[in-house]
Parts: C-alpha cells; sequence; structure tokens
C-alpha cells in the first residue's frame, strides 16, 4: 500500500477517535448544564413544587449551542493559522475562546432562566451557580478543541497524507461549524436518554417512557445529601457519555471508511484519476448502503430480544 494512502487511513482513525471523544464530553457538559430534553425535568419542577439545586441553562437545542462555540472556536484558529501559527497552539486557543462565549452563554442563561420562576419560589443558588461554570467549562472545552482538530485535520487532509489534492473544499470555520451542529444534535438526540433517566424512573415500567404527569418530578436528593448536575455527571459517565461518544465515532468510522473503501476499489488513489471518480463514488454509496441495511436489521434484532428479555412495551 502506497504510503500517501497509509497516511490518509492513519488520520482518518485520529478523526474518528477525536469524534468520540468530542461527543462523550458534549454529552456530559449537556448533563452538567441541563442543555437539552432534560431541560423539561429541571425547567417544570419548581412549577410543581419541586424546589431544586440543579443548573439550568437550555435556550436553544445543542445543535445550534455547539456550532456557535465550534465556529468561533474554528474561525479563531484559522486566522491564528493564517498568521503563522502552529496549530498546536492555534487550536487550542480557538477551543479558549469558544469556552468563553460559552460559559458567558451558560451564565445568563441560568440566572435569566431562574428568574424567570420567581413565581414559583425558585431561588438562584450561587454556590450552585459558582460550582457549576468549572465542569461547564472544562467538559465543553474538550469537546470544543476535538472538534476544531477534527475540522483542521479534514481541511488539510490530503496534504496531511502526502496528496494536496484530496484537501477539503470548505473552509476550517464551515467545518467546524458543520461538525458543531452534528456533534450537539448526536449528544441530544442519543445522551439525552441517560440522562439520570436510571436513577429518576426506576419504579416505572420498561419501555413507559416519560408521561407528562411525571415531568418535573426530578430527583432532588442523592446518597449523601441534595442532588445537583455535577452528580447527575458523574452517573452518566460510566455509561451516557461513553455510549453517545461511541455513536459519533462509529458514524464518523462508517462514513470514511466507505469513501475509502470506494475510492481503493475504483483505483481513484493515489493518483486522482478522474475517470475513476464516478465509479469511486457509486461503489461508495453501496457499501453505505449495505451498511445502513445492517444496523437496521442489528437495531430490530436487539430491540426484539429487549423486548423478551425485560417486558412488553405499555399498551401492547
Amino acid at each position: 500500500m502506497p504510503i500517501e494512502i497509509a497516511m490518509l487511513f492513519a488520520w482518518m482513525l485520529l478523526i474518528v477517535f477525536l469524534a468520540l471523544v468530542a461527543c462523550m464530553f458534549e454529552d456530559l457538559e449537556s448533563d452538567v448544564g441541563s442543555q437539552s430534553n432534560p431541560n423539561s425535568q429541571v425547567q417544570l419542577a419548581p412549577q410543581v413544587g419541586q424546589v431544586h439545586r440543579f443548573f439550568n441553562k437550555a435556550i436553544s437545542g445543542e445543535a445550534p449551542a455547539y456550532a456557535l462555540y465550534c465556529t468561533v472556536a474554528g474561525v479563531i484558529a484559522w486566522v491564528l493559522l493564517s498568521k503563522g501559527a502552529h496549530p498546536i497552539i492555534a487550536i487550542p486557543i480557538g477551543a479558549v475562546v469558544g469556552e468563553a462565549v460559552h460559559v458567558i452563554f451558560s451564565v445568563t442563561a441560568h440566572v435569566g432562566r431562574t428568574t424567570a420562576q420567581k413565581r414559583f419560589e425558585q431561588p438562584i443558588y450561587l454556590d450552585v451557580l459558582y460550582g457549576h461554570i468549572m465542569p461547564i467549562a472544562t467538559h465543553g472545552f474538550m469537546a470544543t478543541l476535538c472538534i476544531t482538530a477534527i475540522a483542521y485535520i479534514q481541511s488539510n487532509l490530503g496534504t496531511l497524507s502526502g496528496n494536496p489534492g484530496l484537501d477539503h473544499p470548505f473552509a476550517l470555520p464551515m467545518l467546524a461549524f458543520i461538525w458543531g451542529i452534528t456533534v450537539g444534535a448526536i449528544g441530544s438526540s442519543t445522551g439525552d436518554i441517560h440522562y439520570g433517566t436510571e436513577r429518576e424512573f426506576q419504579d416505572r415500567p420498561f419501555g413507559e417512557g416519560k408521561r407528562v404527569v411525571y415531568h418535573g418530578k426530578i430527583t432532588r436528593y442523592a446518597d449523601c445529601g441534595v442532588r445537583t448536575q455535577k452528580d447527575i455527571a458523574a452517573f452518566c459517565a460510566k455509561f451516557g457519555g461513553p455510549c453517545t461518544g461511541l455513536t459519533f465515532g462509529v458514524i464518523i468510522l462508517f462514513e470514511n471508511w466507505r469513501t475509502l473503501v470506494g475510492m481503493q476499489v475504483a483505483r481513484y488513489l493515489p493518483n486522482l484519476e478522474a475517470a475513476a471518480g464516478d465509479s469511486a463514488a457509486v461503489i461508495g454509496i453501496v457499501v453505505g448502503l449495505v451498511i445502513g441495511v445492517a444496523m437496521i436489521v442489528g437495531n430490530l434484532v436487539l430491540v426484539r430480544w429487549a423486548r423478551k428479555r425485560y417486558g412488553t412495551f405499555v399498551g401492547e
């Protein structure tokens, strides 16, 4: 195998690893700050008499929020790179600036939303505000750093692997924007079901879901006192966070793998012959369809096994 192709596969695997880490920390950051679906529990709790000590910062969903943070980080990194800065310096600096925006967003959102619940006697606990800023910033920094690194590698993939013709046509900030939306969407759709659900609804039948009557009845008391978001993050780090990171990593792995297989089988690499470009695209699409069908079948088998093992859904 030519060194260019080997390097291309190596950089793709690094992107997969960074995607896994990024989405894992994004999900845990959402758990710390109640960013998306779990917010329904935190937001409604005071309205049903459940005064709590949870951080509440959801104004928009995770997808547009992380698009903002990652785009800011990508723009700063891109400007520094254009001025001659080394990527090892430019990317972390960009992530720090992105997290500064993240922290400002978090503080104003939490204070604003909690203040709006004054009529329900929900106070602003300063120790909750101060104690959750650092976990939010650190988890968010890791997610933003990894996404910015992915955008840099992808935009310069050809140059890094020895074949500049494979460089991505999109600039680093645009890729950071796209991946920011993606990591936020996956963290919201996959990770939210692990937001302490195992603790909050232990007494509910398998498959019942969250009925409206249970909304707002969050678990307020931990084993050693009043529970806060930091307790939830520690719990979710055992399964929910890694599971969410694995979801993003597998998506990136299969997407890149099918594209590279198509290029390799059609002999588009390493010379980038135009005549083989159409064949490479067709082969990549076919491989992607096969992967999609295989995953759908696997999901159906898993659901049937779970229903048989743990019981049927309510109403069936």
